[in-house]
């Protein structure tokens, strides 16, 4: 879908089973490109700042756990703006070359580990699911994209579309988080 719409270079960043995705990608023929985050069982926005290290052209960051719907990659790419997220919890960004640099420095943007306990303790509260203090990651990348993104959006550079046909795979419906009760909008 992604070379449907003009896009060529696709990298992955990863970490855990990373030579089985890379053995995969060879046996498929699949041309794609790889960066590997050594850090990946302790830090996830490392990820970001990891990928993105030799890039100087418009990129789009798509998680590795959302599924991203034809109608929300064609309406992000043809979305003007330099910066575009999409969705309730930013499940991909598009992001103009002017603004790698915000990417290459999301250390600075990191959430703050007390916030994330905190809601986690939030989610063991009012969920059905456990949310174990070890499972801070994801929360802190999705914070810290949307502080980078918040940083865009302060000059203007910004804009926000709705999803249509795209979804976080491991969205559990049963969690605050799908209720919007959740604290990192």
């Amino acid at each position: 879908m992604l070379r449907k719409n003009g896009i060529k270079r696709i990298r992955i960043v990863t970490g855990y089973r990373s030579q089985d995705i890379e053995l995969f990608n060879r046996e498929k023929g699949l041309g794609l490109e790889f960066v590997y985050n050594p850090k990946w069982e302790i830090d996830a926005v490392n990820s970001i700042i990891v990928g993105v290290q030799d890039l100087d052209d418009d990129l789009l960051i798509v998680y590795g756990d959302g599924f991203v719907g034809e109608i929300d990659l064609n309406n992000i790419l043809k979305c003007d703006m330099p910066t575009v997220a999409l969705g309730l919890y930013q499940t991909m960004y598009k992001f103009g070359k002017q603004h790698i640099e915000l990417l290459k420095r999301a250390d600075e943007f990191r959430m703050d580990i007390p916030d994330l306990i905190g809601n986690c303790e939030l989610f063991k509260r009012e969920s059905k699911v456990k949310c174990p203090y070890d499972n801070t990651q994801g929360l802190r990348l999705v914070r810290t994209m949307m502080n980078i993104y918040g940083a865009a959006l302060e000059r203007g550079e910004a804009v926000h579309l709705p999803v249509h046909d795209s979804t976080d795979i491991d969205f559990f419906k049963q969690t605050a988080e799908s209720t919007g009760r959740y604290p990192c909008r």
